[in-house]
């Protein structure tokens, strides 16, 4: 099992947070494992309004993502509008992060291939999924992925509700 770090805060419930906390490690887990992901986390809303919170991270130090730990809903990024639309942003190679989100690729320059799912139950919105694996240029990301990280999505919504 992959190991995840905690950065952010955990979702506000009354359960126990080492019960949310194993939720969302076993979320990320099954994600990476389902897509073939090395590195990813869960962007969680903040009872701030319009702020997402990293609450896990796993598979890169956590400080090359510590510039993206808090995340305002309008901001353009990936992990950002995938929130706001309620839609998945997949990103499959460098040049298609480059002509959507230039900012992203400024910050990690490297290539990569990075895929965000809203986490949603009916109207609500809990956070983003977010994976990040090798880059697959000129390749979009294929239809049984995007399925197999929608269920994962869907299931942490499940068990977040």
């Amino acid at each position: 099992m992959a190991r995840a770090d905690s950065v952010g805060a955990a979702p506000d419930t009354t359960d126990a947070p080492d019960a949310t906390a194993q939720v969302l490690v076993r979320a990320v887990t099954s994600a990476l494992e389902a897509v073939g992901g090395y590195a990813g986390g869960i962007y969680l809303r903040s009872p701030t309004t319009g702020l997402l919170l990293l609450a896990v991270f796993t598979g890169l130090p956590l400080q090359l993502f510590r510039p993206w730990w808090r995340m305002q809903v309008n901001r353009p990024y990936p992990v950002a509008e995938a929130y706001r639309s309620g839609q998945a942003v997949l990103l499959p190679d460098a040049e298609s992060a480059m002509s959507r989100f230039p900012q992203l690729m400024a910050g990690l320059p490297y290539p990569f291939a990075s895929l965000y799912e809203p986490v949603t139950a009916g109207t609500d919105r809990f956070g983003v999924l977010v994976v990040l694996r090798e880059a697959t240029p000129g390749l979009p990301v294929g239809t049984a992925d995007r399925d197999r990280l929608r269920r994962a999505a869907e299931q942490l919504a499940a068990d977040l509700t």
